[in-house]
């Protein structure tokens, strides 16, 4: 997944990454709110040899160097922090109170040792951070002994007294940092999650990964589409346009496509109906069959009307012809459907130049499957945020096994109308 599949991913899954980041960010901040704010406060230590000053100053320094590696470590000790404790008489373990302190060499390479303090209480954390320093140079001193042959001792001293006790505002900002930055990885992986596990397909990619096909066009479901709702169509007539060259036919014959939903999620009829008026403009005489219902009445063509049911609805050719939008039933048993429909196509190419068949749902049937061996393209219509992933894999899987041209699916946009009058599709269940 490249940064722009990622950031388009989120902005899909717009509301599940913004409730997966608020609920870690609010816990987060919660958790720094309610926790009250740490003080810290800091001492420093010097160590240096005393005695005798025959020695030369390369071996004092090798010898300082060594202790004050050993005496960081055991600063923050559990030795010393029961020293602490014994003498303040305090309510923590010495392994807890260890936890509170830090020792650092100041670089580079020097003598001096920063030791920090940190308690809820600001005069506690001060208190601590003496004692601290007064413990240790009582406990290191018992431990030294006289080295060299002149009697040299090493000896730490307090250079800076405990200081006064701040806020630790920076390390709060750190964490408000942290917390937000967890936030948005939270997000991102529960936006992962949801895109892997979503039972519907919202983005055009997965539309082509599920079917094997590009998507090849983006349509509105509004009758007698005109202005930009026609532009649509028309660019899905320049792409089909494109593949005739690549298509196996006579030059005196028209061409067939076939436009089917994968489970009724869009009208084909209107969508027929409007690629008709596209392809008519364009290249001469077209007819659109209706064989979306699946009971049928008769194969020749009824009386002429328009897609709505309510007038004669006709294609303007560039002869000035009018060449009417007719819907077709049918009335046969499913065994007799392979040769009427293709007596009825092969007769139609030879009187038209596109015929434009409105399927029924892949799914809801076989007939859609049959019709499309009679095709020289079938489009497969699905919308996005409605067609359920296993529904379209299961559709071009039909569609594939009976050896239909599939040239791709066609996104629609169903019209709020239209879709209102529709009757309500069952739920599926969610994909395992």
């Amino acid at each position: 997944m490249n940064l722009a599949t990622f950031f388009a991913t989120i902005k899909l899954y717009r509301k599940t990454f913004g409730a997966a980041c608020a609920a870690v960010v609010i816990a987060g901040l919660s958790w720094i709110l309610l926790n009250p704010t740490p003080y810290v406060s800091t001492t420093q230590l010097m160590v240096s040899i005393e005695g005798t000053t025959t020695a030369t100053a390369y071996e004092n320094d090798e010898v300082v160097a060594g202790r004050v590696n050993s005496y960081v470590a055991l600063l923050t000790s559990d030795v010393v922090s029961q020293r602490v404790v014994d003498e303040l008489d305090l309510p923590e373990t010495a392994q807890e109170l260890a936890e509170q302190v830090s020792a650092t060499i100041v670089p580079p390479r020097t003598a001096i040792i920063d030791v920090a303090v940190t308690d809820e209480s600001a005069a506690r954390a001060q208190l601590l951070a003496d004692t601290f320093a007064r413990e240790f140079i009582e406990y290191a001193d018992a431990l030294e002994t006289p080295t060299g042959s002149d009697s040299q001792k090493v000896h730490s001293t307090v250079i800076t007294a405990a200081t006064e006790p701040r806020e630790q505002n920076i390390e709060r900002i750190g964490l408000f940092a942290i917390v937000v930055l967890a936030g948005i990885v939270i997000g991102a992986i529960a936006v992962w999650v949801r895109a892997r596990t979503d039972r519907v397909v919202r983005t055009e990619s997965r539309a082509a990964q599920l079917a094997g096909v590009p998507m090849i066009g983006s349509v509105p479901e509004v009758r007698n589409a005109d202005g930009r709702d026609f532009e649509r169509y028309r660019r899905l007539r320049t792409h089909l346009r494109s593949t005739i060259d690549h298509l196996h036919r006579s030059e005196r014959s028209g061409l067939v496509w076939m436009i089917a939903s994968v489970a009724g999620e869009s009208d084909t009829l209107v969508l027929a109906a409007n690629l008709g008026r596209a392809l008519e403009l364009r290249d001469g005489r077209v007819t659109v069959i209706d064989a979306a219902e699946e009971t049928v009445a008769d194969l020749e063509p009824t009386a002429s009307r328009g897609t709505d049911g309510v007038g004669p609805s006709r294609l303007p050719n560039t002869n000035g012809q009018r060449v009417p939008i007719t819907p077709t039933k049918w009335s046969m048993e499913a065994g007799d459907l392979p040769t009427a429909f293709g007596e009825l196509t092969n007769r139609l190419r030879k009187e038209y130049t596109h015929v434009v068949v409105a399927a029924p749902p892949v799914l809801a049937s076989c007939t859609a499957s049959v019709m499309s061996d009679f095709a020289d393209g079938v489009l497969l219509a699905i919308s996005l945020g409605v067609t359920v992933r296993r529904d379209l894999v299961e559709a071009t899987e039909r569609l594939r096994d009976t050896g239909a041209p599939l040239l791709g699916t066609v996104h629609v946009d169903p019209d709020t109308e239209t879709a209102a009058r529709r009757p309500a599709e069952p739920v599926d269940s969610p994909v395992g």
